[in-house]
C-alpha cells in the first residue's frame, strides 16, 4: 500500500485486520468493518476499479442542492490540501458550514447561517472578506457573464471570492465532475496469493516437523 498509493494516511495503512477462526482452521485478511461500510469507502474501488462511492461531504453537499445528483468532487486549483494531497478537513468543514450542510457535532449545529456568512463577507481590519459560491452546470455567474456577445461560463464547482480594495478575485476550490472512475491500483488478491504460494508450504512443513519431533521425544527412545 505504501508503494502503490500516493502518501497513504495512517487510516488507510491500518485498514486491514486478520480474523482467525480456530475451529475451522482458517485465517482471513479483510478490511475492517468501520472502513468497508463508510460512506466514503475507497478501498474496494482501488482493489477492483470502477466508479468510487460518494464521499461523506459530497453526500452532504448533494443533500442541500449544492452538488448535482450523479456528480462528484475533485480538488480545484486553489483548494487547501493536506500533507497527503487530500482536501484539508478544515476547508471541507468551512464549506459545509457555509452552505448550511454541516452535521450536528457534540450537540451543536456547526452551520454558519446568514449572519455568519455576512460577517465573513465584510472581513476585518486584518482579514479580507470572502464568500463561497456555486457555479452549477450550465449556469453563468456574476457580472460579465456575457462578454463580447459570448457567455463566460465557469467550470461547475465551488469558488471563493476574496474582496480587495480595488475589486475581488475568484478562485476554484472544488470542481464538479460527472465521473470518478478508477483503474485497479492495489493488487490485494494477487499479493495474498503470492504470499500464500511463497510462505504456506515451508511454514506447514516446519510445523509438521516440529510436531513429529515433539511426539518422537515424548515416546522416548526406541528399542
Amino acid at each position: 500500500m505504501g508503494r502503490v498509493f500516493d502518501r497513504p494516511t495512517r487510516w488507510t495503512l491500518n485498514s486491514f485486520q486478520v480474523r482467525l477462526d480456530k475451529a475451522a482452521l482458517q485465517a482471513r485478511v479483510e478490511i475492517k468493518d468501520g472502513y468497508w461500510y463508510r460512506a466514503d469507502n475507497y478501498l474496494q474501488t482501488q482493489i477492483e476499479g470502477g466508479s468510487r462511492k460518494s464521499k461523506a461531504f459530497e453526500t452532504a453537499l448533494r443533500r442541500v442542492g449544492v452538488l448535482p445528483a450523479g456528480w462528484f468532487i475533485v480538488p480545484g486549483e486553489k483548494a487547501s490540501l493536506d500533507a497527503f494531497g487530500n482536501i484539508s478537513v478544515g476547508q471541507i468543514r468551512q464549506i459545509l458550514s457555509w452552505f448550511d450542510a454541516a452535521e450536528m457535532v457534540a450537540g451543536s449545529m456547526q452551520n454558519m447561517g446568514e449572519r455568519g456568512r455576512e460577517k465573513r463577507r465584510r472581513g476585518t481590519r486584518t482579514r479580507r472578506g470572502f464568500e463561497y459560491f456555486v457555479a452549477q452546470p450550465g449556469s453563468r455567474v456574476g457580472r460579465g457573464s456575457w462578454k463580447n456577445g459570448r457567455p463566460q461560463n465557469l467550470q461547475p464547482g465551488v469558488y471563493r471570492r476574496t474582496a480587495f480594495g480595488f475589486g475581488s478575485a475568484i478562485e476554484p476550490i472544488l470542481i464538479f465532475v460527472t465521473r470518478a472512475n478508477y483503474k485497479p491500483r492495489f493488487d490485494f488478491y494477487g499479493v495474498a496469493q503470492r504470499t500464500v504460494d511463497r510462505e504456506f508450504k515451508p511454514r506447514l512443513d516446519a510445523a509438521l516437523q516440529f510436531e513429529l519431533d515433539r511426539l518422537s521425544g515424548a515416546a522416548g527412545p526406541s528399542r
